[in-house]
């Protein structure tokens, strides 16, 4: 029993000491990110800007690596699985760890088990947006509209896991409102669609629909944000509408479990550096329209599971079964 004893407290110092050496050296490599959505994308935006001061502030080559398919679970699963030396980092966002983890009965991960957070980047708001011809230029009169018109007004989305549809479906259980789903592959054809006439209704997007809704393509009725919006002053929020969801899109960084601390740490600090560039603030995060919320690892893994527990919730009030 002693000599068992003794040889896990020579094997946990070992390890230890290995940890440490491998926090000292990175990074040794170039360092990739992980981006489970296409090129274009916010998440990829905001990946790709970082790309040049990250790398000067590491000293290595940072890249993005976009791993598409399957609601996001290809390029996660891919995160999930790459070697946890620091060098694979995770571009996350709320879809791929609330949505997926709420809505799928079987994935090849556990996101709160095989990913550990490095940091809360911050939320990417969106707007309840209408065609012009949708006769509504509030909440209410869109409501209205869409129950004396059963199944006829239809609401643009792009995916069972985006905020967007989750949004109709509360709406349908809880305002009587009776939209249909029409579904479209990315954000920017679920956008190119509303502006077309095609899409009656959707929340998506401010960054790519706030340039249509200036122009008059769009009307926007409500916005997902905590507080109005400055570029759309006269635009309510839904909680001014007295709709309160925790259906905030966010993005964030995470990496593999196994990843020593020191150097989460490290780039949790690096990360933080780089959003407090002025340049980088204003030519990527108001570019696309990120409210950025850097702080601590446990800042996300707090905000997360808090997030995966509301969300189921809601989700088994509107009678949604994960399959």
């Amino acid at each position: 029993m002693r000599i068992t004893s003794q040889f896990t407290i020579v094997l946990l110092a070992a390890l230890a000491g290995a940890s440490a050496a491998q926090a000292q050296t990175f990074p040794s490599k170039p360092v990739r990110i992980i981006i489970a959505s296409a090129p274009g994308v916010t998440t990829d935006i905001l990946g790709r800007g970082m790309l040049e001061p990250l790398s000067r502030a590491l000293g290595q080559t940072v890249i993005v690596e976009n791993r598409v398919g399957a609601d996001g679970i290809i390029g996660t699963e891919a995160c999930v699985r790459a070697a946890p030396d620091g060098h694979s980092l995770c571009g996350t966002a709320s879809n791929v760890i609330v949505w997926n983890t709420v809505l799928r009965k079987k994935l090849p991960y556990d996101v709160l088990n095989d990913l550990t957070p490095v940091m809360l980047a911050g939320f990417f708001d969106s707007a309840l947006v209408v065609h012009p011809a949708v006769p509504a230029t509030n909440v209410q009169q869109l409501f209205e509209h869409a129950k004396a018109n059963a199944n006829k007004v239809n609401w643009a989305h792009f995916g069972v896991n985006s905020t967007g549809y989750m949004y109709m479906r509360w709406l349908n259980v809880n305002k009587g409102t009776a939209f249909y789903p029409v579904p479209y592959k990315t954000p920017p054809q679920n956008v190119a669609a509303m502006v077309s006439g095609e899409g009656h209704a959707a929340v998506t997007s401010l960054n790519t629909a706030g340039p249509h809704v200036k122009a008059g393509r769009l009307r926007a009725l409500a916005v997902t944000s905590s507080s109005r919006i400055s570029d759309l002053p006269n635009v309510p929020t839904f909680e001014e509408e007295g709709i309160k969801l925790p259906l905030r899109t966010w993005f964030g960084y995470h990496y593999q479990t196994a990843v020593p601390r020191e150097i989460v740490l490290r780039m949790n600090s690096e990360i933080r550096k780089v959003f407090d560039i002025p340049a980088f603030k204003t030519s990527v995060l108001d570019g696309i329209g990120l409210t950025a919320t850097p702080g601590s690892p446990e800042d996300l893994d707090v905000f997360q599971r808090a997030q995966i527990k509301a969300v189921s919730e809601l989700v088994a009030g509107i009678g949604i079964k994960p399959e």
